[in-house]
């Protein structure tokens, strides 16, 4: 597992806190997120398909953000020659997400091929009460930890609501505060890296969104494959559509 590390502005958590300058950001890639894709998200992969992007809010994201997170994925798929629709107030049932097994799809089939489906969530976030102690009590030398882990959500049917991709892309955010962590990277930024190369603040989210996007374009490509090679092997050249399942389930 690889891990990358960035250098963040300090949160103001009182006066000692204040003290030191900085704290340091590692991004782990867990589980979906680390694996290797074949699709080049810069080309043009997707010029004969009509998608919708669908973006709920969820635990992780508001409402504001999950538009955010819509706007940049269909964006992505816009420059890979995909006609991009995107939904962001409820699911693609247009219910919440425990409402929508009994319910039918609110997607046009005539104006849409696929449908991808993104649900954020956070499984899990810890805050070392004791490291906290220890950074306050020695002018930050010694660093505290928290440490958060995100999970997003991915499912994509046709346009019958017929499922041909569910997966879940996990990730792990660390967090050192301290005048020592943050020193330490700032004298290899000094000594030792490109300018290209320097460690900061935004850095992190853009590795994230790197992995994000390009396991969303090779799923997508998953999907569009199967779809195809289903229409081909039914007489009405239609993917075969089963009794609707609950969302996330194959």
């Amino acid at each position: 597992m690889r891990a990358r590390t960035r250098t963040c502005s300090a949160p103001a958590l009182g006066l000692a806190l204040l003290l030191a300058p900085g704290c340091v950001h590692v991004y782990q890639p867990l589980s979906g997120l680390h694996r290797p894709i074949v699709i080049d998200p810069r080309a043009v992969n997707f010029e004969d398909l009509r998608l919708t992007v669908v973006c709920p809010a969820g635990t992780l994201v508001a409402r504001s953000e999950a538009r955010m997170l819509c706007d940049k994925v269909g964006k992505l798929f816009e420059n890979q020659g995909a006609r991009v629709t995107t939904i962001t107030d409820r699911g693609v049932y247009g219910r919440e997400p425990e409402e929508e097994a009994e319910a039918e799809p609110v997607v046009d089939a005539s104006t849409t091929d696929l449908v991808l489906e993104l649900r954020a969530n956070e499984l899990h976030t810890t805050n070392d009460a004791l490291s906290w102690v220890l950074c306050i009590g020695t002018g930050t030398l010694v660093p505290a930890y928290t440490e958060s882990t995100f999970a997003q959500d991915v499912v994509i049917r046709d346009a019958t609501g017929f499922l041909l991709v569910s997966d879940r892309l996990e990730g792990r955010i660390v967090r050192t505060f301290g005048l020592g962590a943050w020193a330490g990277n700032k004298f290899l930024d000094l000594v030792w890296r490109k300018k290209e190369d320097e460690l900061n603040s935004k850095a992190v989210y853009a590795d994230v969104s790197a992995d994000l996007y390009g396991q969303l374009s090779q799923l997508v490509l998953n999907a569009k494959m199967r779809w195809q090679v289903l229409g081909e092997a039914t007489p009405d050249g239609r993917a075969m559509v089963p009794t609707p399942a609950t969302p996330g389930e194959p």
